[in-house]
């Protein structure tokens, strides 16, 4: 006799005959390994929850042995937050008006939206490897959740599951906002220590890190601690030349160029840069600080022409600065990373974190940009 275990919603769905929590099923999903060809990864396998969701190596392998991303996969929490792909007006140094990029997923922006981004890891040869879509409707029909799939065709079978994993990534363990710089923000001046305070006012005044990781709020009721944007950092070139951005849009402007990151719980996301290529927070700072008078330091990069030398590369901090700094990144770690208790893959969700239904209207579909489409007025 086969013993089926259900989640509370399960069983009350069971008994009603109503369909479980489209969550539900995602988590099921994000956890599942056998989905993979051949069988062995899954979401899970490159988004540690210890991690912060992030991956704890440089680049993560594939299912396929000897095949490897080329990225360091970044962390999960507060990716349904980010918002959708869009072009923002803006002046350029000639005081000419253009359109950057931001909002989207991935780290080069190749992906709208979440449901977009999370399509592309199964059917990468790098990743899960699975050949189609019919070869990914026929693994989920074959999974102990397979009843959810009863009675749809391929399309409708994947479609669901990306719904699903969407559903679950948009669930409050992904957005607690329980670090102790919230508990700053929110009226409690000793949650941070002085070394730390000092370090919140060298992010907001002469380290600039507030240009790009806002502590205002923006897209959302509390700060992200990003502007969603595209910028060229620099980085230490390893492993193969990604031309980021500008490889998805074509423009030479855009070519180097990576997703500004949330600075929520990169404490535990090392290593750091798109390529991992940083291993500490102490010399990230310190690359920030120094880039441009110690290049030997970090070595070459590509992509030099589109590097940022206006926010960052000589910043002139003193060493007191970059440990301040440095000491600050711990304030952004969610309590409930810290301590996932023992037998937990998943965090506990903090009391009053709104649930999914009542932050709803931020989760509403925003119409796609084409990016590979002239930006300036009158362009060709």
């Amino acid at each position: 006799m086969k013993l089926i275990v259900l989640t509370w919603f399960g069983l009350v769905g069971f008994l009603l005959g109503v369909e479980p929590p489209l969550a539900d099923l995602g988590k099921q999903i994000f956890l599942d390994t056998a989905l993979s060809n051949p069988p062995g990864q899954g979401c899970i396998s490159c988004h540690s929850p210890k991690a912060a969701f992030a991956d704890p190596r440089r680049v993560s392998p594939g299912a396929m042995k000897g095949r490897m991303g080329r990225r360091n996969a970044p962390s999960l929490m507060y990716a349904a937050l980010i918002p959708p792909q869009r072009l923002e007006d803006t002046y350029d140094e000639n005081g000419e008006l253009e359109y950057i990029v931001e909002g989207g997923l991935f780290l080069d922006g190749r992906a709208h939206d979440l449901l977009d981004q999370v399509r592309h890891p199964f059917f990468d040869k790098n990743e899960m490897n699975i050949a189609d879509e019919e070869e990914l409707a026929g693994k989920l029909r074959k999974r102990d959740y397979g009843k959810e799939f009863e009675g749809l065709g391929d399309k409708e079978v994947n479609e669901k599951a990306f719904e699903a994993l969407v559903a679950f990534l948009r669930e409050p363990l992904f957005r607690p906002f329980n670090a102790r710089i919230d508990e700053y923000w929110a009226g409690n001046k000793e949650a941070l220590s002085l070394s730390e305070r000092r370090g919140l006012d060298v992010f907001q005044t002469s380290g600039g890190c507030a240009t790009c990781h806002l502590t205002g709020v923006a897209s959302w009721p509390k700060p992200l601690l990003t502007d969603s944007g595209f910028d060229n950092l620099g980085a230490p070139a390893i492993g193969k030349i990604d031309p980021g951005l500008g490889g998805i849009t074509g423009k030479t402007g855009e070519l180097g160029q990576f997703k500004v990151p949330s600075l929520r719980n990169v404490a535990l996301t090392a290593p750091y840069l798109h390529n991992g290529s940083i291993q500490t927070l102490k010399e990230v700072m310190e690359f920030y600080n120094k880039r441009d008078l110690e290049p030997e330091r970090w070595g070459v990069t590509n992509y030099p022409g589109t590097v940022n030398h206006e926010d960052m590369g000589n910043l002139e901090l003193t060493d007191q600065e970059v440990d301040d700094l440095v000491a600050l990144m711990d304030a952004f770690t969610d309590r409930t990373l810290v301590g996932i208790p023992e037998g937990r893959i998943f965090p506990e969700v903090p009391p009053g974190v709104p649930t999914t239904e009542e932050r709803k209207a931020f989760f509403i579909p925003k119409r796609r940009h084409d990016l590979t489409a002239p930006r300036r007025p009158g362009a060709e």
